[in-house]
């Protein structure tokens, strides 16, 4: 004969909730990188943020409003959101930086070969080295966590190569 108990699950004690996990691997987030490459890309921090706040909140209110039809809710929630998309933007940089690096559109326009005179070529390699930095800074909402989620399922440092040597 069968006995008719009821069993009961034990409490969830020594397990963080799902809340607590995404602050905690945000947090180890940056042991991922190597110490010298993130480091470094915090100088690109303070040129990319300003150009990636002012970008996102242009596409932003072009999303919410239709030029002169603006609501009037709509512009602090754009600034809201560009605001939101810049901090993510802030922390998950290195990250999209290093894809873009890899990615088929950073290697085509870093290797690129410039004709003609010194100073338009020096002007075209700083547009170059800029555009990239900005394609990566507004790019890093979406990049960066796919990165870090790839660094976090193949437990990989990511770099430069002047790094590991």
């Amino acid at each position: 004969m069968a006995d008719s108990h009821q069993y009961v699950q034990p409490p969830n004690r020594g397990q963080k909730n799902d809340f607590k996990k995404i602050f905690t691997g945000l947090k180890n987030g940056y042991s991922y990188l190597h110490p010298d490459y993130w480091k470094r890309k915090l100088i690109h921090l303070l040129f990319v943020l300003p150009f990636v706040y002012w970008i996102d909140n242009m596409i932003l209110l072009d999303m919410f409003g239709n030029g002169d039809n603006l609501n009037p809710n709509a512009g602090g929630m754009a600034k809201f959101l560009a605001l939101m998309f810049t901090i993510l933007t802030a922390y998950f940089y290195p990250f999209s930086l290093w894809w873009y690096k890899q990615s088929f559109i950073g290697r085509f326009l870093n290797n690129l070969m410039f004709i003609g005179g010194l100073l338009a070529i020096i002007g075209r390699i700083l547009a170059v080295i800029f555009g990239g930095m900005l394609i990566a800074g507004v790019l890093a909402p979406i990049m960066g966590p796919l990165t870090f989620h790839k660094c976090r399922k193949k437990n990989m440092v990511i770099g430069d190569e002047s790094d590991f040597v």
